[in-house]
């Protein structure tokens, strides 16, 4: 059986402990996992903490996502017609995105945000495809590596790009940002 997209989004963070449980999802599983997408701290906690109150699953004081019982399983982009080879512009991918109600807007921005060019603010068309199929997140942590595509400020990039790949390497061991390594 192969798995769905929604949870192969959701394995980017199961695998973030110490000790990888590909089947459950801990807070400080989505808190490194959203660190390691480029984001500041405060979006990466109010994200995770969203995301653990939403798909929480394991018990009414537990903020522990298990995976495999999560019932959504498409990502909320799944059925929009894209091509591979264009880039979106914002307004073109929410639109676009109009087919699966506000949420589907909502989300289509969140991808935008995360994964378009930083300079253009275009979105690949590939990069929208793969996060139908929920392959995206290594795709966005590998180019977070480097400073080459530093997340704005006003889409969840942080302030002080030394200040902040220092810092998260140092509290969560997240490499992010990094100026000692060259994007291939």
């Amino acid at each position: 059986m192969s798995t769905p997209p929604f949870h192969r989004l959701l394995a980017f963070y199961s695998n973030r402990s110490d000790n990888p449980d590909t089947q459950t999802i801990r807070l400080g599983d989505s808190l490194r996992g959203n660190l390691a997408l480029g984001l500041d701290f405060p979006f990466a906690l109010a994200i995770a903490v969203g995301r653990h109150i939403w798909l929480r699953n394991t018990g009414i004081f537990s903020l522990s996502i298990h995976v495999p019982s999560v019932t959504t399983t498409k990502t909320l982009l799944d059925g929009i017609p894209i091509d591979e080879k264009k880039d979106y512009t914002r307004s073109e991918i929410v639109h676009a995105a109009k087919q699966n109600g506000t949420v589907g807007q909502l989300d289509a921005f969140g991808v935008w945000a995360l994964a378009s060019d930083v300079e253009t603010g275009l979105l690949k068309g590939s990069d929208v495809v793969s996060f139908q199929r929920g392959t995206l997140l290594q795709e966005i942590e590998r180019r977070r590596k480097t400073r080459n595509q530093v997340l704005p400020v006003w889409r969840g990039g942080p302030i002080s790009v030394a200040g902040h790949s220092w810092a998260v390497n140092a509290v969560f061991g997240v490499q992010v940002y990094r100026t000692d390594l060259r994007d291939d």
